[in-house]
């Protein structure tokens, strides 16, 4: 009798593990149909979007959210895509620049801050943000088993890939936030008259912080920025890279910012680093958002700083 049972019990484990997997992948596939065809917000509308125009594009921009509101595209090439995405860090940026053609003529800007190399926290786990691409992408899914970031349950039941990201994908499948085909990636950050005091009280408040730490480079954001330039070696005859910082408020400390330059000069990067860009002039309060992020008229005027210093370095290059 008990041997019946035990028998019964497997059959009943082994039916629930079939239909599990079944549901899965039908789960999964209707998902990967209804999100391949949302082309607007950060779930995933900005990331297909670049997918489809990465290898036709003239000028791209990586970064977090200071590429993303800071770099006005269309000003530096009418043929350009923004890919900042806001709260990522150089793991995401480095998997994604791997998927581009090396063999394209392309100018590729990457937006780099120093948090992520001096902070003894991060650990790359801002990758997570491709999982709706794992398995679906043979350079992502490497660099995302690579990191050690993704459940082994995945490579089981793929509607894992979309945990956290499917409400956005059906919000942005019913009603898109923007047209896409008008949409070049830059998000602009518009003060409202209503919040200009708040933000005045604040830049008025800003004191930079001291150099207390001991500015010790992370690991992980060397080992991604080290695949990045393993990418400017193959592609060198076809891109121009170039690493910029955008502009912050008051930023007292440079030893990071120095540290980090040296870096990239070692490894042969071209490196601007526009941190105190206009710290002599922090009394114009309209260029800023808050303390790190630029307003739309921060940006405008940053982005034209930007245009000229990169038409000096084109220039200089042939």
């Amino acid at each position: 009798m008990e041997t019946k049972t035990l028998k019964q019990l497997l059959k009943l484990i082994a039916l629930i593990l079939v239909l599990s997997y079944t549901i899965d992948k039908v789960v999964f596939f209707s998902l990967n149909t209804i999100s391949d065809n949302v082309m607007s917000g950060q779930a995933i509308g900005k990331l297909n979007q670049f997918l489809k125009v990465k290898d036709t594009t003239n000028l791209l921009v990586f970064g977090n959210s200071r590429a993303n509101h800071h770099i006005v595209v269309d000003k530096l090439n009418p043929n350009a895509y923004n890919m900042g995405i806001n709260g990522i860090g150089i793991a995401y940026n480095s998997t994604l620049i791997n998927t581009l053609n090396p063999k394209k003529k392309q100018t590729v800007i990457v937006h780099i801050d120093t948090k992520n190399f001096f902070n003894d926290a991060y650990d790359g786990s801002d990758i997570r943000g491709l999982k709706t691409k794992y398995n679906r992408i043979d350079k992502i899914t490497s660099a995302l088993n690579e990191s050690g970031k993704i459940s082994s349950l995945q490579n089981i039941f793929y509607t894992m890939n979309y945990n956290g990201s499917a409400v956005g994908i059906l919000k942005n499948f019913i009603k898109p936030k923007y047209n896409h085909l008008s949409y070049n990636g830059y998000d602009p950050l518009v003060v409202s008259k209503s919040k200009t005091e708040v933000r005045d009280y604040m830049l008025k408040n800003d004191i930079a912080e001291k150099c207390t730490d001991n500015h010790k480079v992370n690991p992980t954001a060397l080992a991604y920025l080290e695949k990045i330039e393993s990418f400017t070696e193959e592609s060198k005859n076809n891109k121009t890279f170039i690493f910029v910082t955008s502009p912050i408020h008051n930023d007292a400390c440079a030893v990071d910012n120095k540290i980090l330059a040296d870096i990239l000069n070692k490894k042969n990067l071209t490196f601007w680093d526009f941190t105190n860009l206009y710290k002599t002039n922090n009394d114009d309060t309209s260029l800023w958002k808050d303390k790190t992020h630029m307003s739309n008229l921060g940006a405008e005027k940053f982005t034209t700083h930007l245009l000229k210093k990169h038409q000096a370095y084109t220039s200089s290059l042939k």
